[in-house]
């Protein structure tokens, strides 16, 4: 590759020289270009965009520092090396001190001009190719975007653990904000309320994405996921706002603004939903609030969660919301088979949601139902059959019960039936390895234990152990050692033998405020409260 360079110096002998001398030594050098003023060589950068300038300090007119501070501002890759006598030392400094790469003195010896060039040709071919490497980095980053993207919307619209892949898109992005807000966006044919050919949407929707997908990252920094038949889920990131209803009018004005750039490269209607903001970890929350806004969405295209006009004011207190965050705990406490506290959580439930509806046994129902087909869901993943869960009667059974203390008990055996099934098919599959280190964690809890630690105690790897642990178990190994701790301190508690701080060591842990922060978490009352 050759490297363009002009010589500006006000003597002829010394143009001639240098051109002579370079010619005949660096190969890589053409010099395309010579000046004897700085405002011949202000002209000639600007011609000949050069890589590298040999510079006179003292010339007529534009001075040699002079003239790079011009050509600086236009050519900010260009390099410059000083030529100067000894008396000019003092400028050449003053230039070194602007950037200038080196400086040659005169009279010039033949040794330090290849010295110098082949050093600057070095620094530009390092530079090059770093810039190359960072241009084929980005492209690589560019095609993980939307695998990632696409990974944490899934995860959020399936109801699991979708913090991983937060965590990696955060990191990759350097992305700093710990709020935000979930925006779904429907497309179809005719009113909201009947939407027509959503299938056929999705297909063409296919199509249009990519050009959608620009449209909404161009207005805001956000995650886009996938169309979903006719549905794309977008995750706004958002910083901290004092005022609720400040960032209600910024999501609203951001989400006008998308359908119409959308409206623009779309032949469909288009509908969006929109959650409210949350810190990033509970984003599922705000999606679930999203989804509940375009449901409700009429003549308008645009609906947020606490526009909705509509609502009882008697959920006020218990917000739907509320309702599928402590049907998921409940979910949960079913799989991990805490039967104490899916009991205590069930009967929370049934005394929120009477005093929701104040008794009404249609929508209590209802919302027992969607309850239950949870549960179903959550059997289904766990392999139970029909011949054990008998689902196939739910609905009629469900139907027959006409008093309220009759509906929740039935859902209270029904659960309660289905953890019990759930923990006696985890138990019949615990492979020797997980047998080994379950019983291991067992008898040293009161000790450091650590993912490697029990690895190297069953000889298979952290990554392997961790993944079939947490299949067999339904626990990851940090789970179970947290479950199984608080276990022992409940029994500890109720002997009133033992001080908090003296259960939290002999538990394993080596800070009360944590240990009792971690036991409120997972029991939902702190240990002194505990009985």
């Amino acid at each position: 590759m050759m490297y363009r360079l002009i010589i500006v110096d006000d003597e002829q002998i010394v143009l001639d020289g240098l051109k002579f001398l370079i010619h005949d030594t660096v190969e890589d050098i053409e010099v395309v270009a010579t000046a004897s003023s700085g405002r011949e060589a202000i002209a000639a950068c600007e011609q000949h965009y050069p890589d590298i300038v040999f510079m006179d300090i003292k010339m007529p007119g534009i001075n040699g520092i002079e003239a790079i501070e011009a050509i600086k501002k236009r050519h900010i890759d260009t390099r410059f090396v000083i030529i100067s006598a000894y008396e000019q030392f003092e400028y050449a400094k003053q230039a070194v001190e602007l950037g200038v790469s080196d400086y040659i003195l005169k009279p010039i010896r033949p040794d330090k001009v290849t010295e110098v060039l082949h050093k600057i040709i070095h620094e530009i071919t390092v530079e090059r190719k770093q810039r190359l490497r960072e241009i084929e980095n980005r492209e690589k980053i560019e095609k993980i975007i939307p695998v990632l993207e696409h990974g944490f919307i899934y995860s959020l619209l399936l109801n699991t653990d979708y913090r991983d892949e937060l965590t990696k898109y955060q990191d990759l992005f350097e992305v700093k904000n710990e709020k935000g807000y979930v925006m779904v966006i429907e497309f179809g044919e005719g009113k909201h309320s009947e939407l027509q050919n959503k299938i056929g949407t999705g297909i063409k929707g296919q199509s249009f994405y990519p050009k959608v997908q620009s449209a909404i990252k161009y207005k805001c920094k956000c995650i886009v996921g996938p169309m979903i038949v006719n549905q794309m889920t977008v995750l706004v990131y958002e910083n901290h706002m004092d005022s609720e209803y400040e960032q209600r009018i910024k999501a609203f004005e951001l989400a006008d603004a998308i359908y119409n750039a959308i409206k623009q490269l779309v032949d469909s209607n288009i509908y969006i939903g929109i959650g409210s903001c949350y810190a990033l970890e509970k984003s599922k929350n705000s999606l679930e609030e999203a989804m509940f806004s375009l449901n409700r969405i009429t003549d308008e295209h645009i609906v947020h969660i606490n526009d909705i006009s509509e609502k009882d004011s008697s959920s006020d207190d218990y917000t739907y919301i509320d309702i599928k965050e402590d049907q998921n705990r409940i979910i949960k406490l079913l799989e991990l088979g805490d039967e104490e506290q899916l009991v205590n959580a069930m009967k929370s439930f049934f005394n929120k949601i009477n005093k929701k509806f104040h008794g009404d046994m249609v929508d209590v129902r209802n919302t027992i139902l969607e309850l239950m087909v949870m549960v179903l869901s959550c059997s289904y993943r766990n392999d139970l059959q029909e011949e054990i869960v008998g689902y196939s009667s739910y609905l009629n059974e469900l139907n027959r019960l006409e008093s309220m203390v009759a509906l929740q008990n039935w859902c209270l055996r029904k659960v309660s039936f289905i953890s019990e099934q759930v923990q006696s098919k985890k138990g019949k599959h615990i492979s020797k390895v997980v047998l080994h280190a379950r019983n291991y964690i067992d008898a040293h809890l009161r000790e450091d234990l650590n993912l490697i630690d029990i690895s190297k105690e069953v000889s298979v790897s952290p990554q392997y152990f961790s993944k079939i642990f947490k299949d067999e178990i339904g626990l990851s190994f940090v789970e179970y050692v947290r479950k199984k701790r608080i276990d022992i301190a409940k029994e500890m508690l109720r002997t009133h033998k033992y001080s908090v701080k003296e259960i939290c060591y002999q538990i394993g842990y080596n800070d009360p405020n944590y240990f009792s922060r971690l036991f409120k978490k997972l029991v939902g009352v702190s240990p002194t409260e505990y009985k």
